[in-house]
């Protein structure tokens, strides 16, 4: 018998308890395997599943110690003041240690959204490339699509409109930022202290990114908002594929741990049911 017949690696450093692996792939598997579709269309839609949570989980690890060393430098000046020195005409100003990791963050969260796209691309037949949801859009409300009043298209334009783009135009201008930042500008900055004559008193500037947006405020939201757009937009697609007598259910907060804290599961419809009793 020769050696190394078979290989294991590890590609996370987290459990399948995790929510983020746990929903998109133990809880997505079960879903994507009841649906009407061949079998290279689900290894497909379960490989780009996976990588999605690769991504997402970098992303958080990345997200943490942004956010973290945000936090311990404002609980630091809240707890010793602003110092100055030179008769207060010099300022000591805080920094978040790990504020350069904000690039890598923005990396790791479009790569999970350009690995949605695939999965898009495989529903509606196109070839979209790169994370342009715009034209996705474009897609499903036309005429070989769904319709403007289909819920992919609603849930679609919601979150576009409330944080997919933003985040999108974001990654793009730190790719792009000769084409992109406005003259004179940088991507972010760190924490700020300036003095307000008209308050009488030292204003901090937390960091932010050129157009205004807080660091912290984004990292903390947009993992939750990327994953959950990934799950639902997988739910709103695979339950066109459904067999007629199955349907997907959103879990309520309540019953979660029932079902091993998935938010969605299958069932049978109602009127077949019945005929089960």
């Amino acid at each position: 018998m020769s050696k190394g017949q078979f290989k294991i690696q590890k590609i996370m450093d987290v459990g399948a308890g995790h929510f983020i692996v746990h929903s998109l792939t133990i809880g997505l598997f079960e879903i994507v395997n009841m649906a009407q579709i061949s079998k290279d269309e689900k290894d497909t839609i379960n490989s780009m599943n996976l990588k999605i949570a690769d991504y997402l989980i970098k992303a958080e690890r990345i997200g943490f110690d942004i956010c973290s060393s945000i936090e311990e430098a404002y609980t630091k000046l809240k707890q010793e003041g602003v110092k100055t020195q030179s008769n207060e005409r010099c300022v000591d100003v805080p920094s978040a240690r790990d504020l350069d990791k904000i690039c890598d963050f923005l990396k790791y969260g479009k790569q999970a959204l350009q690995e949605l796209v695939k999965i898009f691309n495989l529903f509606l037949q196109s070839k979209v490339s790169g994370p342009r949801f715009d034209k996705l859009y474009e897609k499903v409300c036309s005429a070989d699509g769904y319709g403007k009043d289909d819920p992919i298209a609603i849930a679609l334009k919601k979150d576009h409109d409330d944080w997919l783009k933003k985040f999108i135009v974001l990654r793009n201008t730190d790719e792009h930022p000769e084409n992109r930042l406005p003259k004179g500008k940088q991507l972010y900055y760190d924490f700020d202290i300036t003095w307000s004559d008209s308050d009488k008193k030292w204003i901090v500037r937390f960091p932010h990114f050129y157009e205004g947006t807080s660091i912290n405020e984004l990292v903390k939201t947009s993992i939750h908002n990327i994953f959950t757009f990934v799950e639902e937009m997988n739910i709103l697609f695979l339950q066109k594929k459904m067999p007629g007598i199955v349907q997907i259910l959103k879990v309520s907060e309540d019953q979660k741990d029932k079902y091993g804290g998935r938010r969605f599961v299958l069932d049978i419809k109602e009127p077949y049911r019945k005929g089960l009793r």
